[in-house]
């Protein structure tokens, strides 16, 4: 999913945010305003700064004439102390994520975290320029929605201001109104006008993490837990301003005093903020994190530890479970920090600025922290369309394909699994490159191969490559039937680099599924108690039993490089987490090199787990064995062990993708047959996901290179997401009837 930004074309020159050429319309760019600061993706810290998806839509008036064949560009341009080279132009993206067809002027900007930035949209032909329009400044940053009673408004007693010298603190006036520095008062509806802790906050932020501060208020003075329930208008307002935002990092909860004074109790405090999140969560893109800060005393209206304490247990139940954080403990500040007896004052000067390091240290710990696969994938899931499958749906998302040249004069292609009706989208995995049909790239009379004329940075693999000779470097043993021989083995990134990601529509021959595809897709069985527990949003423990596949290996999170996609484990994962809003946690026992036998001697280390569903993922390293019913064996002694140790817990098998069809190690005619005893075995809350169905009809027309991430037997992050889609495609109410 992207941010949206709207832009509209009149002839007419606007007195706001432009900029204009000779015999060029000026374009007034509307949806994102002055000082807006744009969530962040990506971010990971020492690894990378962060982007910012920006769909644009341009809503071209009648009277402008553009012709479909102009082109639509972007450029970003730092200002102040951000100030550098502009950056080049680059054509805006097609918006892969949107299921509406692509109108003349829509398009994705991707822009690095940080700012201020200068934005200048153009669109030209290619003789001039017929349109242009900037906006400035906007940024890419960290935006906090806050939430809670007087404590987080303007009921403090001094008006503090932003002391960034960039005025990088923001805050943009609930639900839907302009964005303005973050001087005190906050934006907020309650009618206060005194001070608030967020210009600090957002000071010490920007300075500490180089990026804009974006903070959305929506807090009220006065309120209790109960008149933030879904259905009213403080709940209302709150998941108006969420869906505005798109994305942003936390709910910063500030909250409690009210309950205290409404002797609420720790049971019934528990219950309205899971119902308050839940059913906000449920209408945005995201499930973020909520930093529950500790805000139960107030010392100048009531004396109650009693009640304060009913509160704050309440706050450490909450806490105990996803989306749940602790956030600052601001009962701590007494005495100097508080107004005076009966005076009904809140924080004073010095309290609100402690306040404020408080929640700086611990929105500095959320940031940098090393996320939990669900909470740092909630961004990623998405644009990854797990839910779809590929194999089966119309239209194919960011399909891996190297560039391989077969002859050294001969051409550069790259090959799809389906023949396609339209290409939508071909880009290098990085998103840095975007390569355009006819400039860059043909669409084969078979619609099945991109033909290359323009690799860029891109190196395509050559032929030579692919056998190099016994003992060379980047190869493994060997070749089958050619000991003399190897095979190309690069583990890590080397594959990942070589890869383009294509979009495109099926052609209507090739949009029916294969008649050997099930009607769920590649699986067989159900598992109906954990789709029970998962549609209870009742609490779920999954164990996994495999091998380096399971592991995550190769995939760009494990090399290190972007997107940073886990593994097939921990996207399975997180997706039925952010789907159905169960607690899922994973408990992942694979080890790279472990056959079946391996399994069945880890088993009980697992099995104390407690897991509710066990995926037994084996295969890759013993169809070298070429005993398929030693196999079936191996696999039935974990089910049976599984069952007898508790009856209620369910099994996911999974047979493997392809290995390479030339490795010595991974004979193809085996796969099918191991993968035929894994049927033998589905029962009563036992199923099969069948990867090497699905591998073997992707690689019908592609080569074994495009799905791989070492070259051999690993997937790559498309294989990745194809075992999480097969796995998924279990448990998807979209196949209920």
């Amino acid at each position: 999913m992207y941010r949206k930004l709207v832009i509209t074309l009149p002839f007419y020159l606007m007195l706001m945010n432009v900029c204009f050429a000779a015999n060029s319309a000026v374009l007034q760019v509307r949806g994102i305003v002055p000082h807006e600061v744009v969530q962040r993706v990506g971010f990971e810290a020492n690894v990378g700064n962060g982007y910012a998806d920006v769909a644009i839509h341009c809503e071209i008036p009648v009277e402008l004439s553009i012709p479909s064949s102009a082109t639509w560009q972007y450029r970003v341009v730092g200002l102040g102390d951000n100030a550098t080279k502009p950056d080049l132009w680059n054509r805006l993206r097609p918006n892969v994520d949107s299921h509406l067809e692509q109108t003349v002027g829509s398009g994705v900007a991707r822009i690095a975290a940080g700012g201020w930035y200068r934005l200048e949209i153009q669109c030209k032909d290619d003789i001039s320029i017929l349109a242009q329009a900037s906006v400035e400044p906007i940024g890419v940053g960290e935006v906090l929605v806050i939430a809670g009673q007087s404590y987080c408004t303007n009921c403090n007693d001094e008006r503090l201001v932003v002391m960034d010298p960039a005025q990088r603190v923001v805050a943009m006036s609930t639900p839907a109104g302009p964005w303005n520095v973050a001087n005190d008062p906050q934006p907020v509806h309650d009618g206060s006008d005194g001070g608030s802790i967020w210009p600090p906050v957002g000071d010490s932020l920007a300075e500490a993490l180089g990026v804009p501060i974006g903070f959305a208020n929506v807090g009220i003075g006065g309120t209790h837990s109960a008149q933030w329930l879904p259905g009213g208008a403080f709940h209302q307002n709150l998941v108006a301003t969420g869906k505005k935002l798109g994305r942003f990092r936390a709910v910063l909860w500030q909250q409690g005093e009210s309950d205290v004074i409404g002797k609420t109790t720790t049971d019934q405090y528990v219950a309205n903020i899971q119902l308050i999140e839940k059913a906000a969560s449920a209408a945005w893109i995201q499930r973020p994190v909520w930093l529950l800060a500790k805000s139960t005393h107030h010392p100048t209206v009531y004396n109650d530890p009693v009640g304060e304490n009913a509160i704050r247990q309440a706050d450490d139940l909450l806490c105990t479970a996803f989306p749940f954080q602790a956030g600052p403990d601001t009962d701590t500040l007494r005495d100097e920090n508080r107004g005076g007896l009966e005076s009904r004052q809140h924080f004073t000067a010095i309290g609100q600025r402690r306040a404020a390091s408080l929640w700086v240290e611990t929105l500095k710990q959320l940031i940098a922290t090393p996320k939990p696969s669900s909470d740092k994938l909630s961004t990623l899931l998405p644009t990854l369309h797990l839910w779809d499958v590929c194999c089966s749906d119309p239209t194919i998302y960011r399909e891996s394909s190297v560039l391989l040249q077969l002859q050294d004069d001969g051409p550069i292609t790259a090959r799809l699994a389906f023949p396609a009706d339209k290409i939508v989208e071909v880009i290098s995995v990085s998103g840095s490159q975007v390569f355009e049909q006819d400039r860059d790239f043909r669409l084969s009379e078979d619609r099945l191969t991109l033909i290359f004329l323009n690799t860029h940075s891109i190196a395509p693999i050559s032929a030579s490559q692919f056998f190099p000779a016994v003992d060379s470097p980047n190869s493994y043993k060997h070749r089958a039937g050619n000991p003399e021989q190897n095979l190309l083995y690069r583990p890590g990134r080397w594959f990942h680099d070589h890869n383009v990601e294509i979009t495109y529509r099926r052609t209507s021959q090739s949009s029916e599924p294969p008649a050997n595809i099930a009607p769920l897709g590649f699986t067989l069985g159900q598992l109906p108690r954990t789709m029970a527990r998962l549609k209870a949003k009742e609490p779920i423990t999954i164990g996994i039993s495999g091998d380096s596949i399971s592991t995550g290996a190769d995939a760009s999170a494990v090399s290190n490089a972007f997107p940073y996609q886990p593994g097939f484990a921990e996207l399975f994962a997180a997706q039925l987490q952010n789907t159905f809003g169960s607690e899922v946690t994973l408990k992942n026992r694979a080890v790279g090199g472990w056959s079946v036998a391996n399994g069945v001697e880890d088993l009980n280390n697992l099995l104390a787990e407690k897991p509710n569903l066990v995926v037994v993922a084996y295969g890759m390293n013993d169809v070298g064995v070429r005993n398929p019913q030693w196999y079936h064996d191996q696999t039935e002694t974990i089910l049976r062990r599984i069952q007898s140790a508790d009856p209620t817990t369910e099994v996911l098998l999974v047979s493997p993708m392809l290995g390479h069809k030339e490795w010595v190690h991974t004979p193809r005619e085996m796969f099918g047959q191991y993968r035929d005893q894994l049927k033998l075995l589905v029962g009563p809350g036992v199923a099969l996901a069948d990867l090497t169905q699905v591998w073997t009809i992707m690689l019908e027309h592609k080569h074994d290179f495009d799905l791989t991430g070492n070259g051999l037997n690993h997937p790559n992050d498309f294989g990745h997401r194809l075992y999480a889609q097969t796995l998924l495609s279990l448990f998807n109410t979209r196949n209920e009837k």
